[in-house]
């Protein structure tokens, strides 16, 4: 009798759905080729994810449905066209519901292969009517509708995004079925319960809390609970915190908080797993616990923390570490003699003495009473026509104001002659023109 596993075939009709097996019929088939089923809706592309041969048990029985053909690049080309145009319907199909007042929200419209049928997901708080949305959107788009609510976790998959982590969301990328969660695993890896933490984007808990449950449930074993009575050699204490990873326990020993580190538990602190407030096993050495088959070997001493290290000297040709900085010279102070302090006595007596004139005339400056602020002197320029400025280019502007005696005057007539001879290298002329 030949094996009835060697022809089942485990096709995946959408990306992450749900694995659905069929008979070969016979035909040569490897994961990852795409083949044209018959599903309950109708023709679909799918992929295979097992080939012949990869089932181990079969528990479904000898009747199959069978794989129709393989599929070729026509159908390929339709599939994609179809879940374009679908993805093109989606905004038609929303405005439809909110017409006729559906109260659930459309999330996804998909065509199968032969696009006889139109597949309308959708989602809602609580369970709602929807056959007037499949009588609405079979009259409008003229195929045959099949409505179907799907949850808020279904709702992040079809949506897509990243997560937390950075990376694209599980349920999305590679998580065929969803895990079961519940707020005891958090607990258990000393997570934070604020539901802004430990939630998707689904609203839902993390499908991540899954991953370690076992692991942190195989650690927890070897290690005491809160509040778990112990023995150490100074004295009973209480278990007050665990850090699971690190396997570090934090007792309460007389008043002081003592962390112990994971090779002295079970050894110097001990304690009876069979219940938090049973009285513990006395504290043992590691000799004694060597002696007492308790531990295989006895663990080497820790260096001690005050350890002195090399110190490394930074500089260039150390991995990326910057060359030492220029540090400050700092002059050392001259040695006094007896000899040079009569000297230095009368320096610092001169000194003292300009520094005591000096701020006597400062003072004085000050007391005096500030000079009057002359008013703002303006400038016209009279303009000239352009005859008298070709003739005279060297006829200096008149003020408005009154022209300064003495040396003032010579000074605005010595600026006054620098500016001529400006204007009349760049071309123009003694006058001032508008353009």
């Amino acid at each position: 009798m030949p094996d009835s596993t060697q022809h089942i075939v485990g096709v995946r009709l959408r990306n992450l759905g749900k694995i659905n097996y069929y008979h070969s019929g016979g035909m040569r088939l490897e994961a990852g080729e795409y083949v044209v089923v018959e599903s309950s809706r109708g023709p679909e592309l799918g992929r295979v994810v097992i080939a012949p041969g990869q089932v181990v048990v079969n528990e479904l029985g000898d009747d199959l449905p069978p794989i129709l053909r393989l599929a070729n690049d026509d159908d390929i080309w339709r599939f994609d066209g179809l879940a374009r145009e679908g993805e093109e319907l989606l905004p038609k199909a929303r405005a439809l519901a909110a017409e006729i007042g559906f109260q659930g929200h459309v999330e996804k419209t998909e065509f199968t292969l032969d696009r006889r049928r139109l597949s309308i997901s959708f989602t809602s708080e609580e369970r709602v009517e929807y056959r007037q949305l499949v009588r609405a959107a079979s009259e409008r788009f003229n195929v045959r509708v099949e409505a179907r609510q799907v949850g808020a976790r279904d709702r992040a998959r079809l949506a897509g995004g990243y997560g937390v982590c950075g990376r694209e969301l599980c349920c999305a990328s590679w998580l065929a079925t969803f895990p079961s969660i519940s707020i005891r695993m958090a607990k258990e890896q000393d997570l934070s319960l604020n539901p802004q933490k430990i939630s998707g984007l689904c609203g839902r808990l993390l499908c991540c809390l899954s991953y370690e449950d076992e692991g942190y449930k195989e650690m927890r074993k070897t290690l005491p609970k809160v509040g778990q009575r112990c023995s150490t050699p100074t004295g009973e204490g209480k278990v007050v915190a665990v850090n699971t990873l690190l396997r570090q326990v934090t007792l309460v020993v007389e008043g002081q908080r003592i962390e112990v580190r994971d090779r002295d538990l079970g050894t110097v602190v001990r304690w009876d797993p069979s219940s938090k407030a049973a009285e513990p096993p006395p504290s043992l050495t590691f000799e004694e616990a060597f002696d007492q088959g308790l531990i295989d070997h006895i663990p080497e001493e820790e260096p001690a923390g005050d350890a002195e290290w090399e110190p490394i000297e930074p500089g260039p040709g150390r991995g990326r570490l910057p060359a030492p900085a220029p540090r400050r010279v700092v002059k050392p102070r001259p040695v006094v003699t007896p000899a040079s302090q009569p000297e230095q006595a009368e320096q610092a007596g001169d000194s003292r003495g300009r520094r005591r004139r000096g701020g006597a005339a400062q003072k004085a400056r000050q007391a005096e009473p500030a000079p009057a602020a002359k008013p703002a002197r303006s400038r016209t320029f009279r303009r000239s026509s352009g005859q008298d400025a070709r003739s005279s280019p060297e006829s200096p502007p008149t003020e408005a104001s009154e022209p300064a005696s003495g040396d003032g005057s010579q000074k605005q007539r010595s600026r006054r002659r620098g500016r001529r001879g400006g204007r009349r290298r760049g071309g123009q002329g003694g006058a001032r023109q508008q353009d």
